[in-house]
């Protein structure tokens, strides 16, 4: 049965309309919904949390907004945004998103993140059980060092960023250590314990830690498999035989398994690690991955990623390398001296082609990959969907638009709904599901935020919804709501 129909069955039957008034009517849009394939003038009227109709009629409601001439879609999905705060949310918002997952990295305490955030969300959340936490934590036990950890933890380590929390779990003196057996199996034991608390999989960024022995990611995909929930991995180094070790775990194990950031991971060799891709979905695996539409990526410096040989492993040298909270581009000596005290910064290292080859893939999504709210953060944080939609479907002709939409609404609420079952209610324009929608201009959407200079809102989107709340209305920020939910994993205790 498909999921359309489901979520007529499934969450309209209680909040069927008894009159013709509704709470929102969004009037004269070209409604778009890329699972059902409709594209057409539409009125949509919402009550309450949801879609309750989709009609040629005129319609009635408490708020009637013309809409005439803009796309009418479902909230955008963000699966890879590592800004979890309402600061970052914001840009988010304007941006088009109405969900943004952490799963790259996700935090160690789920259900203690997962409270902080609750009621207080302008968007919709979630997270994954972080592998780089949990190897941290077995480890730090079976050092004798079980106090310190639980202090780390009541001290607010699940309150923090979970950019934060990986920062402070890749511990240096054991990004290049490996695990006993008895570690291993402590760390699977806190993994299930995450995947209990909610979580939406298991984050496993194992290229921040190149210690970790193929053995034990193994064990971390067996965990995935068991509990039938997906993988999202930054894998051990931008090189094809990382890319391999993922799908060849998902194969070995039957897990599920999704690849973060396909264009920073194989760089010049995107084509050919698409092709590996594509061919594991045809033979049945469950392997899927995603990019960012910009040609640098970001990270932190102190990060193992920049050990001796990274400008090899890369193909960049030192003015490649742009310092964020300046804005400056680094030489061996800035570079040495930031590293000593850590940072994030740009690494401007891929070429228009390689993006827009993955872009053309039939089966990559769109994920933004954005950081932690700060000023000068990387454009991506308040542009991805926004810069896809202005320059490579209007400006380049890249993608078409219904194209660009499935990569950002449906594929990613696929992805997450095995694990998570309100996705099904996500990222589709139809009767009954959520009322997360996006509302843009099709002539004049862009991205503005440019590297080195403070973020800013992207253009071209007036309204966005998320669970039938305006969060912004006529281009500017709606104050004081906080209609953001959690997503929840299946698995809870």
């Amino acid at each position: 049965m498909r999921w359309y129909v489901l979520c007529l069955s499934l969450a309209l039957a209680p909040t069927l309309p008894a009159q013709d008034d509704y709470d929102v009517v969004l009037e004269g849009g070209r409604v778009i919904d890329p699972e059902t394939g409709l594209d057409a003038v539409r009125n949509v009227g919402i009550r309450g949390d949801r879609i309750v109709e989709i009609s040629t009629e005129a319609l009635s409601g408490t708020e009637v907004v013309d809409v005439s001439g803009l796309v009418v879609a479902p909230g955008f999905i963000d699966l890879h945004a590592h800004g979890q705060t309402n600061a970052a949310n914001e840009y988010q918002a304007h941006d088009g998103v109405t969900t943004a997952l952490e799963l790259e990295l996700g935090v160690p305490f789920v259900k203690a993140w997962l409270d902080s955030r609750r009621g207080n969300a302008l968007i919709n959340f979630g997270v994954t059980v972080s592998h780089a936490s949990a190897r941290w934590l077995a480890m730090t036990r079976y050092a004798g060092e079980a106090r310190e950890a639980r202090a780390t933890a009541d001290d607010g380590m699940h309150l923090a960023t979970p950019l934060a929390v990986a920062s402070a779990a890749f511990d240096k003196a054991r990004e290049s250590a490996s695990m006993t057996s008895a570690e291993m199996d402590a760390m699977a034991e806190i993994l299930s314990a995450g995947l209990g608390q909610g979580a939406l999989g298991i984050g496993v960024p194992v290229g921040y830690y190149p210690g970790a022995t193929r053995e034990e990611i193994f064990r971390v995909y067996e965990v995935a498999a068991k509990r039938d929930v997906p993988v999202y991995t930054h894998v051990r180094a931008p090189e094809i035989p990382a890319i391999q070790e993922a799908i060849a775990n998902g194969g070995a194990t039957g897990a599920s398994v999704h690849i973060v950031h396909i264009n920073s991971m194989a760089l010049g060799r995107v084509g050919v690690a698409l092709a590996m891709i594509d061919s594991a979905q045809k033979h049945g695996l469950d392997i899927t991955t995603e990019l960012y539409p910009y040609t640098a990526g970001s990270t932190l410096i102190e990060s193992t990623l920049f050990d001796e040989g990274w400008q090899e492993i890369f193909g960049i040298d030192y003015g490649d390398l742009q310092w964020v909270a300046t804005g400056e581009r680094l030489t061996e000596e800035t570079f040495r001296k930031y590293r000593a005290t850590g940072g994030t910064l740009i690494l401007h290292a891929m070429k228009e082609e390689w993006i827009e080859t993955g872009l053309r893939a039939p089966f990559t999504l769109i994920g933004s990959d954005g950081m932690p709210y700060a000023p000068l953060a990387h454009p991506r944080s308040a542009g991805t969907f926004s810069r896809v939609l202005g320059r490579y479907v209007r400006e380049r002709g890249t993608l078409s638009l219904k194209d660009a939409l499935r990569k950002m609404t449906i594929m990613p609420a696929r992805r997450a709904e095995s694990a998570a079952p309100s996705m099904r209610l996500k990222g589709r324009l139809q009767v009954g599901c959520d009322a997360d929608i996006t509302v843009f201009d099709p002539a004049t959407v862009i991205d503005t935020a440019t590297f080195g200079q403070e973020l800013s809102f992207a253009e071209g989107i007036p309204h966005v919804l998320v669970n039938g709340t305006f969060v912004v209305r006529d281009g500017r920020t709606v104050s004081d709501v906080h209609p953001g939910r959690a997503v929840l994993g299946r698995y809870r205790n």
